[in-house]
């Protein structure tokens, strides 16, 4: 018996490093909207050998417990008392160290299924599980725009809905480490936010006003990653330049996400963009 589902992305709409903890971690603000494109598949197998195997679709990816999947099938296991027995299989489409959560989605999709399976944990336990794995990962657990606080671990869900605006992603097939990201975050750039941004963001969502969505965006993290990867720029100068509203780097990066004004404006971006630029991926929203 199998069980499959899709394992989403993310793109940050806005990200605000608000403080530096003594532990070195970042405190933050920022909005998380879940994509359709790109997603992953994740595929559980229920097994006679006993043990975790995680495999993939792509070459050089960790495996078995190596692999955060295979960590959250082995925490799950502990928490509900079960002796594992299962293989895992991840078909890879979310680009890898990429700023949209695929390792972190493809660890939620595993509770879910071991969860839908075998039903012994409760919402909050299964969400407490998921924290222990990493920061983002029980936001993958709902797929709803949120807003995360504290080191990414706080998750508020802004009422009513929100729409997703016309939007294109281009990961640019280089992988960056948040790590890095934050150890060469600008100093002057921590601090709050009172330009009341992310507030004017939510209600364009909610009016599903793409140039409200556009005008209210922001990363701290960017402005090291243009200085690092002279490519980001030129990317992001094209997209502006050929019909973007506004564009951005998603988390810490390296892909780019455009706001469009429309479905038709976006696909004619999206050709202009694979007509100039060959060795990107794109994803279109």
């Amino acid at each position: 018996m199998a069980l499959s589902i899709p394992s989403r992305s993310k793109i940050n709409l806005y990200l605000k490093v608000l403080k530096r903890r003594p532990d070195r971690y970042h405190e933050l603000e920022t909005l998380f909207l879940p994509l359709d494109t790109p997603a992953d598949r994740v595929t559980l197998d229920f097994v006679d050998t006993p043990g975790i195997r995680v495999c993939s679709s792509l070459a050089g990816l960790p495996e078995n417990l190596e692999n955060l999947a295979g960590r959250a099938a082995l925490a799950y296991a502990d928490m509900a008392g079960i002796a594992p027995a299962w293989s895992i299989r991840i078909e890879k489409e979310i680009p890898v160290a990429a700023g949209m959560g695929g390792g972190s989605s493809n660890a939620a999709a595993v509770l879910r299924l071991l969860n839908r399976h075998y039903g012994k944990l409760s919402s909050e336990e299964l969400a407490d599980l998921a924290l222990t794995l990493g920061a983002d990962v029980p936001f993958f657990l709902h797929g709803r725009a949120a807003i995360a606080t504290g080191i990414g671990e706080v998750f508020h869900y802004p009422a009513g809905k929100l729409y997703v605006p016309p939007l294109l992603v281009v990961n640019p097939q280089f992988p960056v480490s948040a790590k890095w990201a934050y150890m060469n975050l600008d100093p002057e750039q921590i601090g709050e936010d009172s330009s009341g941004k992310l507030k004017r963001l939510i209600n364009a969502l909610r009016r599903n006003d793409p140039k409200g969505v556009a005008d209210n965006l922001h990363n701290d993290l960017a402005a090291a990653l243009y200085r690092k990867f002279p490519l980001l720029a030129i990317l992001r100068d094209f997209l502006l330049e050929n019909g973007a509203l506004n564009a951005e780097i998603t988390g810490s990066g390296p892909s780019i996400f455009a706001v469009c004004a429309s479905p038709a404006e976006r696909d004619e971006l999206c050709r202009s963009l694979a007509g100039a630029f060959r060795a990107v991926t794109i994803f279109v929203n």
